[in-house]
């Protein structure tokens, strides 16, 4: 009776939390960026999600910080974010691009950020 319960109590959390993870980000690749404009090309475009003025969000390995633009330009199959210039040289070819839909997951990310800046030593922007 106890093992039939906690299956079925974990496999409703599984459910929620799959639901609820589901459509809080979608990624895509960087295809080009230029350095000197801060502009960064994106295999994901408008029928993505990527369209004008959202935020999208690169990891960069060199530091393992978070790098976040906004969408300047998108097509049905590509999109330009435009970064800063000084973090554009740190974003390389077939990083994740990671789309934002709300200011939680803005909030959330953050605080997975933090969290792992306390565990590694490693400082925040």
């Amino acid at each position: 009776m106890q093992k039939s319960t906690v299956f079925i109590v974990s496999s409703i959390l599984v459910a929620l939390a799959a639901a609820f993870f589901g459509g809080a980000a979608m990624a895509a690749q960087v295809t080009r960026v230029n350095e000197s404009s801060g502009r960064v090309h994106i295999n994901g475009g408008a029928n993505d999600g990527y369209v004008l003025g959202t935020i999208v969000c690169f990891y960069i390995s060199t530091r393992e910080r978070l790098i976040c633009g906004i969408v300047e330009s998108a097509s049905g199959s590509k999109a330009v974010v435009k970064v800063e210039k000084r973090w554009g040289k740190k974003i390389l070819k077939g990083t994740e691009a990671i789309l934002l839909y709300v200011e939680e997951d803005e909030k959330e990310m953050k605080e997975k950020e933090d969290l792992y800046n306390l565990e590694t030593g490693a400082k925040p922007l």
